[in-house]
């Protein structure tokens, strides 16, 4: 087994679970969901109810020239991104978007539905259980935007909201978005962070920049 250095004061390994490269990694209950960098390896799903103990249950691989390094799981649904690689200059004929599955067996995960998006996919993203705050790539716009899906049908996603700004079109794009309450910044290249403020009603469409 590896030994792990500590870097961080206050903070005491317990275990070591040897997987390809991660990115994002993300707990529901006793579950984590790894998601990993590079093709074939997409995402694996780890029992860490024993902490001192961590069991890969089941791993998801996605298609050659894409990759799925966010993950976030609730209710049930794991929801992983696929974006091409190099995403500056996707591949012709990949393409990308939001992979949702059913995990309520967590060892064995079930596609429900590929919601796929223009360009190279999507990029970060976060997830309330309900709906996904997501940063796509959309044909006729420069790069990513922001928009808001409900899962209420997680067979159909459905849009019930985009934030689009002047930076849709000089460039200057949404890297990804996080949620806290009613308000999610929304990191903007270039241009440092920008809140947005979903309306009470999602299904009206209600989304403004509060900062």
């Amino acid at each position: 087994m590896a030994t792990i250095a500590p870097s961080i004061r206050g903070l005491k390994p317990v275990a070591w679970l040897d997987c390809p490269g991660g990115g994002q990694v993300s707990v529901d209950g006793t579950i984590a969901y790894v998601a990993h960098m590079k093709a074939p390896h997409g995402t694996s799903i780890v029992d860490v109810s024993d902490p001192a103990r961590p069991r890969t249950l089941a791993t998801v691989e996605v298609p050659a020239h894409t990759h799925s390094h966010k993950v976030r799981a609730a209710n049930g649904l794991m929801l992983v991104n696929r974006e091409a690689q190099p995403a500056h200059q996707p591949p012709a004929g990949v393409g990308g978007g939001l992979v949702i599955y059913d995990v309520s067996t967590p060892a064995r995960p079930r596609e429900i539905t590929f919601w796929k998006c223009g360009g190279a996919g999507v990029h970060r993203f976060t997830f309330d259980g309900r709906y996904a705050y997501i940063s796509p790539e959309m044909d006729g716009y420069v790069g990513n935007i922001v928009m808001i899906l409900d899962l209420h049908d997680p067979t159909r996603p459905k849009e019930v909201a985009r934030r689009l700004s002047t930076s849709s079109t000089r460039g200057k794009l949404p890297d990804g978005c996080a949620l806290s309450g009613r308000i999610f910044p929304r990191a903007q290249a270039e241009e440092g962070i920008r809140h947005a403020e979903n309306g009470q009603d999602l299904a009206q469409r209600k989304l403004r920049t509060v900062g």
